[in-house]
């Protein structure tokens, strides 16, 4: 008898322990699916803050979604809903820490070599012969087919939103990172080049015989600052040709500035940053003393002018790729402040009026908003009276934020500069130089911008007539 109970008992405890290891992996799994509800719960009521959401991301250095326009048109065809998903992800309260979180791990990953390609799996379009143009043209975009003043009804052009999400892409579509630096490749793309070129046409056209029209392509800084044997390497669209072929297809009214050339002859200097994709004013100031050749005039002073340092600075290659040399390493934005003016005012996308100034003190601001001294940064409008020049012409520049450093070199040569972001701006051009008594227009604009469909498209709508 005694020991048939001996028996039971060790046939009895392995199943007792089998029940117990199942209770406990059942309050595990029950204790992870409250806690993993507890989180979606915080993280829902977090979503639903609506008067806490973000407008700009200062990681990615752009504007986030607006909320969308309800229209019943809009719903049923569910483009409302499309855009609601959009602007609810892309504002969500805590979404910049957790982007810049998300950088923080990925360079985690273990050594990183100091020479890399990120990106890059872009296949350029072949660079035609000068001046020559497809063979077939595509159909009209909906900018070419809705012209101011020809069509009626709305007219359908890239909005802000899409034409920066385009840039930014083409921005970061190849970066070459050598030593804690960043290179953006530059990628040729015809039919966006044939559309850019095509708006600065339509322009001058427009404005023959009252206003001159100034072409300023600005190469990447990999064009102006690497070897040619290391350019040559890396697999995009030789950046010197690129330029000469845009120039090429220009008509006898757009008057092209040249500066690659001159770019690559002070490739020794501090003319782009290491860290962001944009160029330094250095940079910008001999852009500027190229154009006066071509307008035949003598440039300004440029760098005797009292100047300001800002830093450290991190910008947007670091945002991107979050690389401790970069951090080790930051750059420093120089600023000069005319010696006519450091007042501008500005409008915003909502129509609001600022006073600001030309060169902003950006001292106490964010390490990766320093290139924000320039000109209040990218403003639909932007205008700067000249006191000591009142009697001296009068220029617009149309441009991206690479316009923004090289705007203050024009102010001591102008009585009036007026500015447009041609992302954010509805102005339509020829109207408004007849309007303001515009003397020369100015487009100035990075190589790889110029070659997004979204700005050439734009450009377009807002030079016809």
């Amino acid at each position: 008898m005694a020991e048939n109970t001996r028996t039971r008992t060790k046939r009895t405890a392995p199943a007792d322990q089998l029940r117990a290891r199942h209770r406990k992996l059942m309050d595990m799994r029950l204790y992870s699916i409250l806690g993993f509800s507890g989180l979606l719960a915080i993280f829902t009521v977090i979503g639903m803050l609506f008067f806490f959401r973000p407008t700009t991301s200062q990681v990615e250095k752009r504007e986030l979604a607006k909320f969308p326009e309800f229209t019943l048109e809009r719903f049923l065809d569910g483009t409302f809903t499309s855009e609601l998903g959009l602007w609810y992800s892309d504002t969500y309260p805590l979404r910049e820490p957790l982007v810049a979180a998300g950088l923080a791990l990925n360079n985690l990953h273990g050594i990183q070599p100091s020479t890399q390609m990120v990106g890059g799996n872009v296949v350029a379009d072949d660079l035609p012969v000068e001046g020559e143009t497809s063979a077939e043209p595509e159909e009209e975009t909906a900018a070419q087919q809705s012209v101011p003043g020809k069509d009626d009804g709305p007219v359908e052009v890239p909005t802000a939103q899409t034409m920066q999400e385009d840039i930014q892409a083409s921005i970061m579509s190849g970066l070459y990172v050598k030593d804690g630096a960043a290179y953006s490749v530059y990628y040729f793309v015809q039919s966006a080049v044939e559309t850019y070129c095509r708006a600065i046409n339509t322009c001058a056209d427009n404005l023959k015989g009252e206003a001159t029209v100034y072409s300023i392509l600005v190469p990447n800084n990999s064009g102006a600052m690497l070897s040619e044997e290391e350019l040559a390497g890396l697999g995009g669209t030789d950046p010197r040709e690129a330029i000469r072929y845009f120039n090429s297809l220009f008509d006898e009214n757009v008057h092209p500035v040249f500066i690659y050339d001159t770019l690559r002859e002070h490739n020794d200097e501090y003319l782009y940053f290491r860290t962001d994709h944009h160029w330094t004013q250095l940079g910008a100031y001999y852009a500027y003393v190229e154009f006066c050749k071509v307008k035949g005039t003598e440039p300004a002073d440029v760098l005797h002018w009292e100047h300001m340092r800002f830093e450290p600075f991190l910008g947007s290659f670091y945002d991107t790729l979050g690389l401790w040399e970069m951090e080790a390493n930051p750059d420093y934005v120089d600023a000069y402040i005319p010696s006519g003016t450091n007042d501008l005012e500005f409008w915003d996308e909502e129509g609001n009026h600022y006073d600001w100034q030309v060169i902003t003190d950006v001292s106490d601001w964010a390490t990766s908003s320093k290139y924000a001294t320039f000109i209040a940064g990218d403003k639909p409008l932007t205008i700067i009276n000249n006191p000591a020049n009142p009697d001296g012409p009068v220029c617009l520049v149309i441009k991206e934020s690479y316009g923004c450093a090289f705007v203050p070199c024009l102010v001591d040569d102008y009585s009036t500069v007026y500015v447009f972001d041609c992302r954010y701006s509805d102005y339509n051009i020829p109207q408004f130089v007849r309007e303001h008594g515009v003397n020369d227009v100015i487009f100035i604009n990075n190589m790889t911008l110029a070659t997004t469909d979204t700005v050439g498209e734009r450009l377009l709508w807002m030079s016809s007539e």
